[in-house]
C-alpha cells in the first residue's frame, strides 16, 4: 500500500525533469570525443531554475557531471582534451570528476 504512493512520485519526478528541460548549448572537446550537453531544468514553481551537463556515452548511456542550482546560463571553456571549465568550476573528465551544487 506504501509502495504506490512512493511510485507515483518517483515517476512524475521522473517526467519533471524530462518534460521540464531545455536545450541550452552542447559542446565538444577539442579532440571530439566527448559531448556534453546542457540543459535548464525548471521545476515549476516551487523551485529554482538550475543547469546541468550530460555526457553522452556509447550506446545509449549518459552521465551527469555538472548541476548547479540557481543558475541559468552556462560558460564552457575547454583547456585541453579532458579538462573543462564550466561556470568557473575546474572538472578533469578522465578522473570522472563532476560537480554539483
Amino acid at each position: 500500500m506504501m509502495s504506490f504512493p512512493l511510485v507515483v512520485i518517483f515517476l512524475l519526478g521522473t517526467m519533471v525533469n524530462t518534460f521540464a528541460r531545455e536545450h541550452i548549448e552542447s559542446t565538444q572537446s577539442p579532440d571530439s570525443k566527448i559531448s556534453i550537453d546542457f540543459y535548464t531544468l525548471n521545476g515549476g514553481a516551487a523551485t529554482s531554475i538550475s543547469v546541468t551537463g550530460i555526457i553522452n556515452g556509447p550506446l545509449w548511456f549518459k552521465k551527469r557531471i555538472y548541476y548547479e542550482e540557481p543558475m541559468q546560463e552556462v560558460e564552457v571553456e575547454w583547456v585541453n582534451d579532458h579538462i573543462v571549465i564550466i561556470n568557473n568550476h575546474t572538472l578533469n573528465l578522465d578522473k570522472g570528476e563532476w560537480f554539483a551544487d
